[in-house]
């Protein structure tokens, strides 16, 4: 998803210019704000004059602004926001309450698949494809349902921003504040979505933390997430040129320990309520 930004100015001509310029992602790893600074350098031209402009877009943890290092031009700027359609795929993370019933469709599909009669030589690209798309499909199912418990509960929205770090640092104008709270929910599942699911060791201690869920040990999941790396981005080799060690028998016993991740998952999250009128 690219994040974009509104902004407007006047030129030396005295014509104004309105455009849209592209936000550049903080570094969410960082562990301080000035750490987390990214800046992007975008070109805009004024349509009545031709005179061009460098604008620059700079973004930290607590938020984006944008200028134009040019003579004395002011630059007004709003708050970076997802198109309308990245913005309907986070409403549907928000609104579904089907992201267990499309993780066990894409399970039995991949058993399916499994039994499929292919030549020899083609099963390696099957069991790396498949092994890509077993683990794509835990995590969405992790990302879909931490995401919709999260934005349809005060009491958890209140617990992230208290219990997350990098979340809690986020400070807002009085002008911020009212326009994050009619759509609290949007800016929770960007957050979460751009934060939490991109960098896996930091689902385990939010589960706990904010839903109260222990997944215990999964060091598997991490090593196959790695492997899953391997399978994406070399179509089954690693670094080294070498196969990885996947095979039909590697992908059931996957399958079996993804399905009792969601099912204990599931076990805890079915328990928390979700009122029907949240005030945000």
């Amino acid at each position: 998803m690219s994040l974009q930004m509104d902004i407007t100015f006047s030129c030396e001509c005295g014509e104004h210019v309105e455009e849209i310029v592209y936000v550049q992602d903080p570094e969410f790893s960082a562990e301080k704000n000035k750490d987390s600074q990214t800046d992007s350098w975008q070109e805009v031209i004024c349509h009545s004059c031709d005179k061009e402009y460098i604008v620059q877009v700079t973004n930290t943890l607590y938020g984006a602004m944008a200028s134009i290092d040019y003579g004395e031009v002011d630059v007004n700027y709003g708050m970076p926001y997802y198109p309308k359609d990245e913005t309907d795929e986070l409403y549907w993370y928000i609104e579904s309450k089907t992201h267990h019933e499309i993780l066990q469709n894409h399970l039995k599909s991949v058993r399916t698949l499994l039994e499929v009669d292919v030549p020899v030589d083609t099963l390696f690209s099957l069991w790396v494809m498949i092994h890509g798309h077993v683990v794509s499909a835990i995590e969405g199912y992790l990302a879909g349902v931490f995401i919709h418990k999260v934005t349809n509960s005060e009491e958890l929205t209140k617990k992230l921003v208290e219990t997350d770090p990098e979340f809690s640092k986020r400070t807002f104008s009085l002008k911020e504040i009212f326009e994050k709270h009619s759509n609290l929910k949007i800016t929770v599942a960007t957050y979460l979505k751009e934060l939490i699911f991109h960098d896996l060791k930091k689902v385990k201690p939010m589960f706990k933390d904010i839903l109260g869920h222990d997944f215990g040990d999964i060091s598997w999941l991490f090593k196959d997430v790695v492997k899953r790396h391997d399978c994406v981005h070399r179509a089954g080799y690693n670094k080294e040129g070498e196969a990885i060690d996947v095979s039909k028998q590697s992908i059931l016993d996957l399958l079996d320990k993804v399905e009792g991740l969601a099912a204990s998952v599931e076990a805890t999250v079915i328990q928390l309520e979700e009122p029907d009128d949240l005030p945000f």
